[in-house]
């Protein structure tokens, strides 16, 4: 028997996000770690689990167990630009290290100070480090002018002490590799799982139908903020250009907010545009649309992997086309949509799609072979496993 421990912070705040005490269960659960906290401990029931996060709102120590997996929040002390430092989250795990019980310590997010104070304290202990889409101090350095730059120059050289004692590294998108610091570190590509209970499959007849939406119409779809992380302003350009010919095409974009930069754009040009949506929600969208698109990335953005929505969107049978795209098997890609990114190629992607030039079938198995919760916890399983070796054995 083992302990793995998650450890993260809470990240977003506001209207909409689990973000303080108030909040009940989902301030403990929310966020990656959280999640896959449970996972792991789902599917690996004798390891105990632990889920650690710190939280510059907190007040003081919060303890749960949820799950079978007991959660902690601590206080932080918030650094603009740099992060989250938790002096008694870092006294706790140094206390828990000292019992020598065989620990992993999985880590989210290493462009942060959380993750800084940490790595330098753990040269003797496992240590695995998930990257979930943030880019590398040296990537941002070469992106970013002025004091900007320099921040990210002074930030590198933390960057680089830190990577030397990670064991294993997750990342979302290979192309990342080139902009890492130096490490010794095993790395993997490997993102969350997917739900497939929140998605059930119906038709595409019903979901328009539970929509309000013409049956008769063909609809592409984008699920998210209408800003530029990724890239809605090319995919209405694209809408623009299939109108000119089409009239029976819609595009739907989901999950908006009014102060977001690209409302206004959708709107004049005839996107169905439709607010914050519930999780509850989200599988009509995604099941009445006869494609998902996620463009591509802004280049601050770029390793944002394959996202959750195009997976989401396969478990509802519908194809995706998109950059993101590209983070899928290769074995299985071109089953399940088209990885472009010019809005030439889009577009002729998606006229492929919604005239049936071309077939996708088995969507949701192909997507739950790759992105099931059971199989991601159960490879993270084989990864620890071999970890334990190498420190306990």
């Amino acid at each position: 028997m083992y302990k793995a421990i998650f450890i993260d912070r809470v990240s977003e705040y506001g209207k909409g996000y689990p973000s303080s005490i108030n909040d009940g269960d989902n301030y403990f659960t929310y966020g990656w770690a959280g999640i896959n906290a449970r996972k792991f401990k789902q599917y690996n029931p004798t390891v105990v689990v632990e889920c650690w996060k710190a939280d510059h709102k907190a007040k003081q120590i919060y303890t749960k167990e949820i799950s079978s997996v007991k959660f902690r929040i601590y206080p932080a002390f918030h650094i603009k630009y740099f992060g989250d430092y938790s002096r008694s989250l870092i006294s706790d795990l140094q206390n828990e290290l000292g019992k020598n019980v065989p620990t992993i310590i999985h880590i989210t997010n290493f462009r942060h100070l959380l993750f800084y104070s940490l790595a330098p304290r753990l040269k003797d202990f496992p240590l695995v480090v998930q990257n979930n889409g943030e880019s590398t101090s040296i990537y941002k350095a070469i992106i970013s002018r002025g004091i900007k730059r320099l921040l990210y120059s002074f930030q590198k050289r933390i960057e680089e002490k830190s990577f030397f004692n990670i064991d294993l590294l997750y990342i979302l998108d290979d192309s990342i590799i080139s902009y890492l610091p130096y490490t010794n570190a095993e790395i993997k590509k490997q993102t969350l799982g997917v739900l497939p209970e929140r998605f059930p499959v119906i038709d595409k007849t019903e979901a328009k139908r539970l929509l309000n939406l013409d049956h008769y119409k063909k609809y592409i779809l984008y699920i998210g903020k209408l800003n530029y992380t990724k890239r809605p302003d090319i995919l209405i350009e694209v809408y623009k250009e299939i109108k000119k010919e089409r009239d029976d095409v819609e595009l739907i974009i989901a999950g908006t907010k009014d102060s977001d930069p690209l409302l206004n754009y959708a709107i004049s040009a005839g996107v169905k545009v439709y607010g914050i949506i519930s999780h509850s929600e989200v599988y009509k969208f995604l099941s009445s649309a006869d494609v998902y698109i996620l463009s591509r990335y802004s280049k601050e953005h770029i390793f944002g992997g394959i996202g959750l929505l195009p997976v989401e969107a396969m478990l509802c049978n519908t194809p995706v086309v998109g950059e993101s795209l590209k983070n899928f098997p290769e074995e299985f890609r071109e089953s399940v949509g088209f990885s472009v990114s010019e809005p030439e190629d889009i577009k002729n992607a998606i006229i492929k799609i919604i005239d049936k030039k071309v077939i996708f079938e088995n969507l949701r198995e192909i997507a739950l072979k790759q992105y099931s919760w059971e199989n991601i916890a159960k490879r993270t399983g084989e990864d620890f496993g071999k970890l334990l070796k190498k420190y306990y054995e």
